[in-house]
């Protein structure tokens, strides 16, 4: 008995067991892995158009004695199942008659290859336009990871997902930037892209958000991207935590899907200066101006951070269009905000006498504070200790200074000296 390759076998089954039992004549594709992801068919919008008064009807699991059905899971989410299903289209206004398809999807593994899933439709001949409409929107909502908008996506990390769980109110900023950064990023979706389209303009913002580390840019992206998810947008996080690194295409495949949702999409890059070696400058500018950003019609802004700004390119800095807005983030320069942060960090532990070491926190950044916070109440909780007594307080937040100004003394010293086992050169593989 010879073995047949099995997609040859899928295909002599739906020669032999399928096509006799349909009226018209039929037509086999091979299709995108899109028409079997469970995930990306429960996204499909109810009664989606297919062409000539025909929507898009929902499918049904059938058996096929070739290929045994199962799931594979990325985390919670189902994605593609094998075996077959039969995908139905009917007519929008109940008059005329619609169609059925046949998709069979199965993973293969070869050795040049490795693994991969072949997938095989099957429909009349005369709907092949209308099929391939459907399996456009298909390959468009699991390519737009769309299907994951509860959530927080993340291009190039280490995870898929994650939550944002900081509320907008336990930001800490000067009242007028806080509210600033607010009405520009809510002002565009709700107005702004209206007006870039009426202009011609691609409707893709940038904001660059620029600060010392610790001043909380992190959880003000963060923050931004609990509110929008709330408003029903999309969120996506470039991430530089794979295995390849901080890398442009990441900012890019997180731009293509941004346009392919075909929703209001916020692109989130933290560090951007990372991403920015020299062969990557010239595309990130052709991306600023718009001649190589896909165009997402709902409007996409792309919030970026940096510590280092002097890093960035001046021709981004400095060209009017490619940001559109700077925000510096500062250091708690008012009493009032670092008491409030105080305050949020110690929780029931706070008291009025806390109040003393106030005056010390300023122009330091939110990090600062919260070390100092989780610092005396680690102490305090290891010595079983009624409360956060000031001294303990005090304590932790003189430790920290002095830990900082010993840092500063170190890199001062040794600012021309290099550091490590190994010289710059040999890290980056050059033995000169």
């Amino acid at each position: 008995m010879t073995l047949l390759p099995l997609h040859e076998t899928i295909n002599r089954w739906i020669d032999e067991a399928y096509i006799p039992q349909q009226p018209q004549a039929m037509i086999k594709t091979l299709s995108r892995m899109a028409c079997s992801n469970l995930t990306a068919l429960a996204s499909m919008a109810d009664s989606f158009p297919v062409g000539d008064g025909l929507v898009y009807a929902g499918y049904e699991e059938v058996e096929c004695p070739i290929i045994s059905a199962f799931v594979t899971y990325r985390k919670e989410y189902p994605l593609h199942r094998t075996g077959a299903l039969k995908f139905k289209f009917a007519p929008a206004q109940d008059d005329g008659s619609g169609f059925e398809a046949l998709v069979i999807a199965a993973w293969v593994s070869d050795e040049d290859i490795g693994v991969q899933m072949i997938v095989m439709a099957c429909m009349p001949r005369a709907y092949a336009s209308h099929w391939l409409t459907f399996e456009q929107e298909c390959h468009r909502i699991a390519s737009s990871a769309i299907t994951y908008r509860d959530k927080v996506y993340i291009v190039g990390g280490a995870e898929d997902t994650f939550d944002a769980t900081v509320d907008w109110n336990d930001v800490y900023l000067p009242a007028d930037l806080k509210a600033g950064i607010m009405q520009d990023v809510d002002a565009f979706f709700e107005k702004g892209v209206a007006i870039y389209q009426r202009l011609k303009i691609n409707p893709f913002r940038k904001l660059l958000l620029a600060g010392v580390p610790g001043t909380g840019k992190t959880m003000l992206c963060s923050a931004l991207a609990k509110w929008a998810q709330a408003k029903g947008r999309f969120v996506i996080y470039v991430s530089g935590a794979n295995q390849f690194g901080a890398k442009f295409w990441k900012i890019h495949q997180a731009l293509d899907m941004a346009a392919e949702s075909d929703s209001p999409t916020i692109v989130i890059v933290e560090e951007l200066d990372a991403y920015l070696d020299e062969e990557s400058k010239a595309q990130l500018l052709n991306v600023l101006d718009g001649s190589e950003t896909p165009m997402n019609p709902r409007g996409t802004i792309m919030i970026a951070t940096t510590n280092h700004p002097e890093i960035i390119d001046n021709r981004v800095m400095k060209r009017p269009g490619r940001l559109d807005r700077i925000f510096i983030i500062p250091e708690l320069e008012d009493e009032q905000s670092a008491e409030d942060m105080l305050r949020a960090y110690l929780g029931d532990d706070w008291c009025d006498q806390h109040r003393t070491i106030i005056p010390r926190l300023l122009n330091k950044p939110a990090a600062f504070i919260r070390e100092v916070a989780l610092s005396a109440l680690t102490v305090a909780a290891y010595q079983d200790l009624d409360g956060l007594p000031l001294e303990v307080l005090v304590t932790s937040l003189e430790s920290l200074e002095k830990q900082i100004e010993a840092k500063d003394d170190f890199l001062t010293a040794h600012k021309r000296t290099p550091i490590g086992l190994i010289g710059q050169g040999r890290r980056n593989g050059n033995r000169s």
